[in-house]
């Protein structure tokens, strides 16, 4: 009887034990994700695009509770102003006044991850994927509109229009193109199951001149 007491007490303390050292034991199945930080451009483009904003989503795929390697499938957004450089550029393309711009890359990737555990609640991962990129640059010029705005005074009872400044488009252009990206960063478990996560990953499209950047981000697994 003691035995028996003994060894279930020992299976239990196992099964405890195993629990512990393992909190990322994701259920088989789709795990969605989203994120949002800082995108940084590197190299050659950073000569023309501004320190800017990302933000994302998608989900991972987990073949098995125990598997470290998962697939993860991203849709991404990142947004730069454009630079001096780029601006200066644009002028003297078109020979028109230009004193502003954006540029807008959206990405969809699909990558490998491989899930390393550090700590208890802790594992750090490394990722590395393909993906299909579309970029939109668009320079603008400041330009006064009139009738920008219609006001209405209900104490004096009367109306009067006005004007303001708005951005035309003076130079727009789109382009697709494949890209791959690497990166890496570190999950922290939660209670509820779900997970936090911080990283950075090298973008790199390919063009005659290639597009660089690294978003590093912090996102909320579930």
């Amino acid at each position: 009887m003691i035995k028996t007491s003994i060894a279930a007490a020992l299976l239990l303390f196992a099964a405890g034990a195993a629990n512990a050292a393992d909190p990322f034991a994701d259920s088989p199945g789709a795990h969605w994700h989203v994120m949002g930080g800082f995108s940084e451009p590197i190299g050659t483009t950073s000569d023309y695009l501004q320190g800017g904003y990302a933000i994302g989503g998608g989900l991972t795929l987990v073949p098995s509770a125990t598997s470290p390697l998962t697939w993860r499938f991203d849709l991404s957004y990142a947004g730069h102003d454009a630079s001096s450089e780029l601006i200066n550029l644009g002028q003297q393309s078109t020979n028109v006044q230009i004193d502003g711009g954006t540029v807008q890359l959206w990405s969809l990737t699909g990558d490998a991850v491989l899930h390393v555990p550090i700590v208890y609640g802790v594992r750090a991962y490394g990722l590395a994927g393909v993906g299909v990129y579309h970029t939109r640059v668009e320079l603008t010029q400041t330009v006064p509109v009139y009738g920008g705005y219609y006001f209405c005074d209900p104490f004096w009872g009367f109306c009067d229009g006005g004007y303001g400044y708005g951005n035309a488009v003076v130079m727009a252009h789109d382009t697709t193109k494949l890209g791959w990206n690497v990166g890496g960063g570190l999950e922290f478990a939660l209670p509820s199951g779900a997970s936090w996560f911080i990283e950075a990953r090298y973008n790199r499209v390919s063009a005659s001149t290639p597009i660089e950047f690294v978003p590093i981000e912090v996102g909320y697994r579930f």
